[in-house]
């Protein structure tokens, strides 16, 4: 404490423990884009990153893998991505393990896609950005290489 400035101590009552959880069948969502170019970007998410075209409606597409899609695209002619705005920073799609996320790494160094590795020691990812500038993340789990921590 400093010389002239008051200091206020507050005795606060211990709030009685709760356990609050998201309930357990709680998945994510799928991510929505915008797309200058439906094809294009269809292309790329096939071809590059891998993913089914579910179904296509017009202007809007559903990719994904299982049943589920993971990623929807609706084609807005002229829509531009404006660096450095509030927005979406970047997505990240899970692999299941190290094999599959090597073999996501390989079919785009064998395409000589520009992507950047990053061991994050929790995880193992990726980073690339799609035709229209939106940046993906393609990671593993690896909590065996680090300290494990339940919260």
């Amino acid at each position: 404490m400093t010389s002239g400035t008051p200091q206020i101590i507050r005795k606060m009552k211990p709030s009685p423990k709760t356990e609050f959880r998201i309930h357990p069948d709680t998945r994510p969502g799928h991510v929505h884009l915008t797309a200058a170019d439906l094809e294009r970007q269809v292309e790329f998410y096939r071809e590059v990153i891998g993913l089914k075209l579910h179904w296509r409606e017009g202007a809007t597409a559903g990719l994904g893998v299982g049943k589920a899609d993971l990623l929807r695209l609706t084609e807005v002619p002229g829509a531009r991505r404006y660096r450095g705005t509030t927005g979406l920073y970047h997505f990240a799609i899970l692999l299941p393990d190290r094999r599959e996320l090597a073999r996501a790494i390989g079919r785009l160094y064998t395409l000589r896609y520009p992507n950047y590795p990053t061991d994050h020691i929790m995880t193992k990812t990726t980073y690339l950005d799609d035709p229209e500038g939106n940046n993906i993340e393609l990671y593993t789990e690896s909590p065996e290489d680090g300290m494990f921590m339940i919260i």
